[in-house]
């Protein structure tokens, strides 16, 4: 019932953390385990779907759920968490649909069929090398695909068929129908492609552009959706349209019932019809949606950067394994559980193998994090937003003067600083926020660093650098040829640290305006600033430091890097990572962890 077109991307090759049985059935394998488990590695954490997009999603019951992807990827749901499945192909999945929780079939690229039997993924003969983009049936043994070049395919309990002769002409996009002598498919323009048990012909309908993806609650209440918010509704004897008042492209009609039906696609909008009227339901994820479905009175959605969404009320909401917002910080307690940030007021935990949604109370975008237990921990970010947990929930603090707030440190329960544009410096005392900003610094400050009171580092845009020596600011003085915004500082101690910056360019007064021109890494050896790292494109975005000489730091273009000392090499370990690595933290080296865009957390770990 959908209509999709993802780019290819790479296979991801990371392993799931665990083994949960769903619905009663025993579970298809999950990822295989690393090849050296006892070797430190990269591994995805989220989203579950390890940054491939998501295409589809299916269930028996709302405890044994299913969604296709890219690159074949399956993901499976047991009621609580989602997991990712062992599948034999790397082509990419459209559709999923099944007869019950022992015949679950997925269709995709160059005409790959898989089926699940209750235990495990096989792959049928189709019969075709078309693009396979929907499946539907009425049992396991009358079951239809559509796809490219008008091709529909029929299986009959032993093997699939070919029905309609591949020629030249529009993709079908989307089948259904009420019984396997009244099938509907989408894809012939504002018109549908009618079976009625013995031919397929087509269908003319009043619809105002391409129909895109066809669902029904029964023979005389059916909807059809498309492109430039087309949507049309059959009575039983006419079809008539049924206006949206969007120009949207749909992709996806899923319904309880005639007056229950969701129609999902661009831009992340969905749309629902309660018998009188569309009316768009507020869902945090930009990401097209491209799969709705609903079972034991839970509705459930998928997408593109692998988000995966539940229906709360009348809004929706982020599962933890599909959350897509962009991850700006990530701390690690004492204890091991690791705190992450982001938009929307994201706040996601990660502790004993699983994640989980944390309440923040807002929708500012939180960009830094940092604690001085795992029962005090401070969240900063959009607007002077202070978030405080205690151990138990996360409540505002006292906010600053409505600057972005961009970075946070906590010396103690009872003292931190906090750092954000226009130059602010907050500094935590008593319980009560003070400004403590330098009076001439009009810059963004970015990242803040204290290994203890009487040294405090700031870096922001524009090399603007400082330290506080318990008495007065001054002016840190990191390289007076280049031009920097400096992005994170970390370190061991007052004599050996690092800056991570994004390099644009000489800082002659005389140059011409500078252009970006890569990313560096400067190091303090109590002496002198060397530079054991430059990249000539990319930015370096943060920095965390394990041991004198070991470290890690994370930037732009998918950028991890590993090193120390006076060397840091780049590492490729990762497949299908966001182009922005935004921050990096561990508790030792061989515990770290990454976060960027799309929800993206990868860890380093034995």
């Amino acid at each position: 019932m959908r209509f999709r077109f993802f780019p290819l991307v790479l296979v991801c090759i990371a392993a799931s953390l665990g083994i949960f049985a769903c619905g009663g059935d025993d579970p298809p394998p999950m990822e295989p385990p690393p090849p050296n488990p006892g070797e430190a590695q990269w591994r995805w954490l989220a989203p579950v779907a390890q940054g491939s997009g998501l295409t589809d999603i299916w269930g028996s019951s709302a405890d044994n759920l299913f969604a296709t992807g890219t690159g074949g990827v399956v993901l499976r749901y047991d009621g609580t968490s989602w997991r990712k499945t062992q599948t034999p192909t790397t082509e990419h999945l459209e559709a999923i649909w099944g007869a019950s929780a022992n015949h679950v079939v997925a269709a995709g690229a160059n005409g790959v069929i898989l089926v699940f039997n209750g235990t495990s993924w096989k792959v049928q003969n189709s019969g075709t090398d078309a693009a396979l983009l929907d499946v539907w049936g009425t049992s396991s043994s009358d079951i239809f695909a559509v796809g490219s070049n008008r091709t529909v395919l029929h299986y009959d309990g032993s093997s699939w068929s070919t029905m309609t002769e591949m020629v030249p002409g529009p993709a079908l996009n989307g089948v259904w129908g009420t019984s396997g002598s009244d099938v509907y498919a989408t894809g012939l323009n504002k018109n549908l492609f009618h079976y009625d048990g013995v031919s397929w012909d087509v269908l003319p309908t009043p619809a105002t552009f391409s129909l895109s993806a066809i669902w029904g609650a029964g023979p005389n209440d059916i909807f059809a959706v498309g492109s430039d918010g087309a949507a049309i509704r059959y009575n039983g004897a006419d079809w008539e349209v049924i206006d949206v008042a969007t120009d949207l492209f749909f992709r996806d009609l899923w319904g309880r019932s005639a007056s229950e039906v969701y129609a999902s696609g661009q831009d992340g909008i969905i749309y629902l019809w309660d018998g009188d009227s569309w009316n768009q339901t507020a869902n945090p994820s930009g990401e097209e949606v491209v799969g709705v479905f609903g079972a034991d009175g839970r509705t459930f959605a998928a997408g593109q950067e692998g988000a995966l969404l539940e229906l709360a009320g009348s809004d929706w909401d982020y599962h933890p394994e599909g959350l897509t917002v962009a991850l700006e910080d990530v701390w690690v307690d004492p204890n091991g559980a690791v705190y992450a940030v982001g938009g929307q007021g994201a706040i996601l935990r990660w502790r004993d193998g699983a994640f989980e949604r944390m309440a923040s109370g807002t929708t500012q975008r939180l960009i830094g994090i940092h604690g001085a237990s795992g029962d005090d921990i401070i969240a900063v970010g959009r607007s002077g937003t202070i978030l405080r947990y205690d151990g138990n929930s996360w409540s505002a603090s006292t906010e600053g003067p409505g600057y972005d707030l961009r970075d946070v440190w906590m010396l103690s329960s009872s003292d931190a600083f906090a750092v954000g544009k226009e130059g602010l410096v907050l500094r935590l005392e008593g319980g009560l926020w003070n400004n403590y900003s330098p009076g001439s610094v009009v810059d963004s400050l970015n990242a803040v660093w204290a290994p203890d009171p009487e040294h405090v580092y700031v870096v922001g845009s524009d090399s603007r650098a400082l330290t506080w020596n318990g008495t007065q600011w001054k002016l840190l003085t990191i390289d007076a040829f280049r031009n920097n915004n400096y992005h994170s500082i970390h370190g061991i101690s007052p004599t050996d640290f690092y800056v991570g910056t994004e390099y644009m360019g000489s800082a002659s007064a005389s140059s011409a305006p500078e252009l970006h021109a890569g990313g560096l890494i400067y190091h303090w050896n109590g002496a002198s600033w060397t530079i054991p790292y430059q990249e000539p494109i990319h930015d370096i975005l943060a920095i965390w430091v394990a041991s004198p000489n070991e470290a890690f730091a994370c930037g732009d273009a998918s950028t991890i890097l590993v090193g120390g000392g006076e060397s840091f090499v780049r590492i490729n370990d990762l497949t299908n990572l966001p182009f922005y690595v935004r921050s990096v933290w561990g508790s030792s080296p061989t515990n770290v962890f990454v976060v960027g865009d799309n929800g993206a957390v990868a860890r380093y770990s034995r």
